[in-house]
């Protein structure tokens, strides 16, 4: 049978090459709108993606990119998502996060699950309410780490290599309500640590190698969920029940 000439080139015709940081698949990341965040939402996960895609949607409020091959990532190339609000770039390998031009919506930034040795650069981001850099290989955090995020809620260390911690670790972060330090290597923790922390609700130590709090570990009046391995659950107890606030109680954790 004769194929017509049309289809007989387009037969002919070789591939075309995938658009330039989407997967071998040659299919874009699905866009939709997230109804919980009403953010635009663009999810590239899993797409075996060695660089941030270009020509991404410039209302972007959301943009995924979890398990792919990002080991280097400049800020930078999300300047063009002047909206982004929420970014996850876990689980990818990435060993570097490489500063940029201020991005002043971000609220919530995912490094999880990923090799970085250090605290990345983190000015440029006055919105920022959540970092999550659990699973890492962090091992130390310099003097007021987070002094550039004022309005951090949630922080997550959990799963480094930390051994200590400065006393000024934590300074200036008076908003910041769920802190977790646990998965690490911590043996003890200064007086001072937890001073600015006048909005803390919950701190999840367990995991470590604490054998007791130094004496005015927690703030006067702090009132919040500590979170500790049973074997300490004696040692803190005493401390943690002087919180004059109803309601204030210790999570006893294995």
């Amino acid at each position: 049978m004769q194929l017509p000439a049309l289809l007989l080139l387009l037969l002919l015709l070789p591939a075309l090459p995938s658009p330039a940081g989407t997967s071998d698949r040659g299919q874009p990341c699905p866009v939709e709108m997230n109804k919980v965040k009403d953010l635009l939402e663009v999810n590239c996960t899993g797409q075996a993606l060695s660089a941030v895609p270009s020509g991404l949607p410039v209302d972007t409020g959301i943009l995924l990119l979890g398990s792919n091959r990002l080991t280097s990532v400049s800020i930078t190339s999300f300047m063009p998502l002047p909206q982004l609000q929420d970014l996850d770039l876990s689980d990818n390998g990435l060993v570097a996060l490489q500063p940029g031009p201020p991005l002043p919506a971000l609220r919530e930034l995912i490094l999880s699950h990923n090799t970085l040795e250090a605290l990345p650069a983190l000015q440029g981001l006055p919105a920022l309410s959540r970092l999550a850099m659990a699973h890492n290989r962090v091992a130390r955090l310099p003097p007021a780490a987070f002094r550039a995020l004022p309005h951090l809620q949630d922080l997550d260390l959990r799963g480094n290599r930390l051994q200590t911690l400065p006393p000024d670790a934590f300074m200036g972060l008076k908003e910041l309500k769920d802190l977790d330090i646990s998965d690490n290597a911590l043996e003890e923790l200064p007086r001072e640590l937890l001073q600015d922390l006048q909005s803390l609700e919950t701190l999840w130590l367990s995991g470590n190698l604490l054998q007791s709090l130094p004496s005015g570990f927690f703030p006067e009046g702090a009132c919040f969920v500590l979170c500790v391995p049973a074997a300490s659950a004696q040692t803190v107890h005493i401390k943690a029940a002087g919180c004059s606030q109803p309601g204030a109680r210790l999570l006893i954790t294995e």
